[in-house]
């Protein structure tokens, strides 16, 4: 196998699907929708937190080397796609699609490898391994027939139907190449009709956002800054969450940044330090409405945001109606209330579906251990 590079520009629009929500940060600083070829000598591989790195050695057209560091998804997310910690050895040959970073550095992040003996490895989790088996165990409590939501849930869109089977190919025909590696999530297309519908001066605030990520920056890019993802970004859920319920309280933990959340179901409400001390996730307090979470969210610090880059005022709070719409499949209608910064309440649908016994383990995260390990 050749060392060697070749670029090549996407053509072709490409359908997300669901999952790409779990995206660790926006990808701000790399061109997605742009795909590179590198092929090279692997010389470190790096099963670290936030993101792997793959560090290859590629040999350019005037045959001198260049190393480059190509960045992975999370340990958690692509050992659901099949990757391991020893998925790569020092020394080995690999062909790497990738997304350059926009500052023309010998950086890029994977949208897929092929190894020298023929394996293809991608980016996406396979969130089918986690379908569940489901039984009574744990879907109604034993004592007085509230919901018991206890489990570990991946994302799950019920809406959207079954991929048809791919073609039949040959065994030695190649795949086609990709044609980008995540959505296009640095501000440059604009902004969706789904948006949050922010008032002019929270605008005002999201264009500052959006040219700083288009830049390439991650100056406003709280989770590429290892920060919690804060409510309702939160419940996305994207890496997968562990919900524990007790007759007192319900707690969330996200995979996605070690995030946690309480929500308090014995009729305490936020005292005056609580109000007066915002938090990413906030404080939430819930109470049943026949089988159904009803959560109230206050609290939250203007620091977060309320998708992925849209701004809040300390004004803003959150409503939850959280329940099983089939056995295992727990959705959460979420409503963000705002009169400062919106023009309207933010309505958005976020369902989960549970695993089962031997795919309900979740994986640490541990932010940090990449600020220290990561290349530089």
């Amino acid at each position: 196998m050749g060392k060697h590079i070749s670029t090549g520009v996407a053509l072709a629009a490409l359908i997300v699907p669901s999952w790409t929500a779990m995206a660790h940060h926006s990808n701000s600083s790399y061109q997605v929708d742009e795909i590179i070829s590198l092929t090279g000598t692997v010389t470190e591989w790096q099963w670290v937190n936030p993101h792997t790195w793959l560090i290859m050695s590629v040999e350019g057209e005037d045959g001198s080397e260049t190393e480059w560091a190509v960045e992975g998804r999370a340990p958690g997310v692509l050992r659901r796609a099949g990757w391991s910690s020893t998925a790569f050895e020092a020394g080995e040959e690999v062909q790497v699609y990738a997304s350059p970073q926009k500052d023309g550095a010998p950086v890029g992040i994977i949208s897929r490898v092929t190894k020298a003996d023929g394996t293809v490895l991608g980016n996406q989790p396979n969130f089918d391994l986690n379908a569940v088996a489901v039984t009574d165990r744990r879907g109604v409590s034993s004592t007085n027939s509230i919901p018991n939501f206890s489990g570990v849930y991946f994302p799950f869109n019920p809406n959207t139907p079954s991929a048809p089977a791919a073609p039949a190919r040959p065994s030695n025909e190649p795949l086609p190449p990709p044609t980008r590696t995540g959505p296009t999530s640095d501000g440059s297309l604009g902004r969706r009709a789904t948006d949050p519908k922010l008032t002019p001066a929270f605008l005002a605030q999201w264009e500052i956002i959006a040219d700083s990520r288009i830049s390439g920056s991650y100056e406003y890019d709280n989770i590429a800054n290892c920060l919690p993802p804060g409510m309702p970004a939160m419940m996305g859920m994207g890496y997968g969450m562990e919900i524990l319920q007790d007759e007192d309280r319900m707690t969330f933990f996200s995979e996605h940044q070690d995030a946690l959340r309480r929500v308090y179901l014995d009729g305490r409400e936020p005292s005056e330090s609580v109000l007066n001390d915002p938090t990413y996730a906030g404080y939430s307090t819930g109470h049943w409405e026949g089988d159904t979470l009803v959560v109230e969210t206050v609290a939250l610090t203007t620091k977060s945001f309320i998708d992925s880059s849209s701004p809040h005022s300390d004004q803003m709070t959150i409503s939850e109606r959280i329940r099983f719409i089939e056995p295992g499949v727990l959705q959460d209608q979420i409503t963000v209330f705002d009169p400062i910064a919106l023009e309207e309440p933010w309505e958005v649908t976020r369902t989960y579906r549970r695993a089962e016994f031997p795919n309900d383990e979740l994986r640490e995260f541990a932010c940090a251990e990449g600020l220290r390990d990561r290349p530089h």
